[in-house]
């Protein structure tokens, strides 16, 4: 025997009596509050479905009870179906997604990376940091931000806060002193989060801090995300180019471009005197460009400020702007500024950013 499907009459009934179910969080009805998806009636049962801005258990199971109590007057021993739902997760609205890579440890990768960040933000632009230096994350202690979580909201893991910009890192997950030793599989997989699990929509450039070498991570991660290029930096000496050589030939191999090499502490200046000491031969970077046929960004001097204040929690370039290494870092974001698509013409273009698995 075919149901019959109870006439609009009897729908509208049942719309009016959920009028007295609450929406979570709010003094609106689920009517009201537009929660309410759909409502279809046989003669002996009722399908409610719902559609809730995130999962929550607790507030699915009371929201239940409540229509089910709603709805108990309209009849004896009727069948109430309610069915929860979520709306499609958005995609990541991401401008433009720099890799900021070094071939060795100890070149001031993880402090230039940050203070981009900030000359970015001078120009203009919304910025996010993702440290993807899963072994030896300094990105939250150079925010001054080592002490925060993230949150989870609608479904996303909301990047800590600091200085305006939006900052994930595998050192949130951890406490202080506590290493984290994982394998190839792992590191792929929460460098696979950190992007599609994090709310990054309307950040115009996201800025990637990769751990030194052509490990699992950076490889990981050059492989999967859809990086806009990539920027070495490397020290002067020749042992360091040596394995930003190896960082670049990487890069070539995953089709991910080089942007450019910035030579880091390429030279002293003495605070009291002037005098420019060339400590570690200042000058070969960008005879190794020209031999590569890659950018040469530009050179940021060794500035003693720079290391007291990150182990302070504050970018340097918020206080020193007008120094030496303060134009040289500006002057490297406006080199770079070129290859800088806003969240906005991602999404003027259709094309949000999605990682591929």
């Amino acid at each position: 025997m075919v149901k019959k499907s109870m006439p609009s009459l009897e729908i509208q009934k049942i719309r009016e009596a959920l009028g007295s179910v609450k929406a979570p969080g709010s003094r609106l009805s689920i009517v009201e509050a537009r929660q309410l998806a759909r409502i279809e009636a046989q003669e002996r049962s009722i399908l409610v479905q719902l559609e809730l801005d995130q999962p929550n258990p607790l507030v699915e199971k009371s929201l239940r009870y409540q229509i089910e109590k709603a709805l108990e007057p309209l009849g004896i021993d009727l069948q109430i179906a309610v069915e929860i739902k979520q709306p499609a997760p958005k995609k990541n609205r991401i401008g433009t997604m720099l890799a900021v890579g070094s071939g060795k440890g100890g070149v001031g990768k993880s402090a230039l990376s940050v203070n981009l960040a900030i000359a970015f933000q001078k120009l203009g632009y919304s910025v996010g940091i993702l440290d993807c230096d899963i072994y030896g994350p300094s990105i939250p202690t150079m925010c001054g931000v080592a002490d925060k979580k993230p949150l989870m909201f609608a479904g996303k893991i909301q990047p800590v806060e600091a200085f305006d910009l939006k900052i994930i890192s595998a050192g949130f997950l951890v406490e202080p002193g506590q290493s984290i030793v994982w394998r190839g599989p792992m590191i792929h997989k929460l460098i696979q989060q950190f992007f599609n699990d994090v709310n990054w929509d309307g950040t115009d450039v996201l800025i990637v801090d990769l751990p030194p070498g052509t490990g699992d991570a950076p490889l990981s991660l050059s492989q999967t995300m859809p990086l806009t290029g990539a920027v070495m930096v490397s020290m002067p000496q020749h042992i360091s180019l040596i394995d930003v050589h190896k960082g670049i030939s990487m890069f070539h191999q995953v089709k991910v471009p080089i942007l450019g090499v910035i030579e880091n502490m390429s030279q002293f200046v003495c605070p009291s005197c002037e005098h420019i000491a060339e400590i570690f031969d200042r000058g070969r970077v960008k005879e190794f460009c020209e031999q590569l046929q890659v950018p040469y960004l530009g050179e940021v001097p060794i500035e003693p400020k720079i290391r007291a204040l990150s182990d302070e929690g504050r970018p340097f370039l918020l206080d020193f702007p007008d120094s030496a290494a303060g134009k040289a870092i500006q002057s490297i974001a406006r080199r770079l500024q070129p290859f800088i698509r806003t969240a906005e013409d991602s999404l003027a273009s259709g094309q949000e950013i999605e990682l591929v698995l």
